[in-house]
């Protein structure tokens, strides 16, 4: 299939799980996650931070903001969860969003458009399966599959639906399944 680029996401989206931190925990929180993720939290905005470090720090903010433990097989999942929280205090999703909070299906059709403003080499394109069903297939990233998972449910209840996310592996390519009533 030939080389890959190695997937990145802007600075100022994971500086949007630094924050998320720095308000919940302070600076306790922070001086932990800065332990924990064992390099610098200062991303620069424009910044192609490789997905790998990026998921690992979502994690690390994950354990640190939880209040219990949470079960290895839920942590992805609750991380993508997590991912989409904090992709709401970003600049870019303040001025998306309140625009399109009710548009749930039509975003879930651009999310390669959305995209291309976040991540590098990261291929995302949607198909359209019915009027409440949008599959959403994701390539070359670095995700587990469960953190797009909870990403998408997180997004479709912040959007007030009701509904599931279904996730499969088809050769690396992550296809979700969105339905929703």
């Amino acid at each position: 299939m030939g080389s890959h680029k190695t997937p990145t996401i802007k600075g100022i989206f994971v500086k949007s799980h630094v924050e998320a931190v720095r308000r919940e925990k302070g600076d306790e929180g922070l001086k932990l996650l800065e332990e924990k993720y064992a390099k610098p939290l200062n991303f620069k905005n424009s910044e192609n931070v490789p997905l790998r470090d990026e998921v690992r720090l979502i994690e690390y903010a994950l354990e640190i903001l939880s209040d219990k433990p949470i079960p290895k097989e839920d942590f992805a999942y609750e991380a993508g969860k997590l991912h989409f929280r904090n992709f709401l205090t970003t600049p870019f999703a303040k001025i998306l969003f309140p625009f399109f909070k009710n548009r749930f299906r039509l975003v879930t059709m651009q999310a390669h458009n959305i995209a291309g403003h976040v991540f590098e080499g990261v291929r995302f394109y949607s198909v359209g399966l019915a009027d409440k069903s949008v599959k959403v297939v994701m390539k070359n990233n670095d995700y587990p599959i469960d953190h797009f998972r909870g990403f998408l449910q997180e997004w479709m209840e912040y959007s007030g639906l009701q509904g599931t996310v279904i996730a499969e592996d088809k050769d690396g390519a992550y296809e979700y399944t969105l339905e929703w009533k």
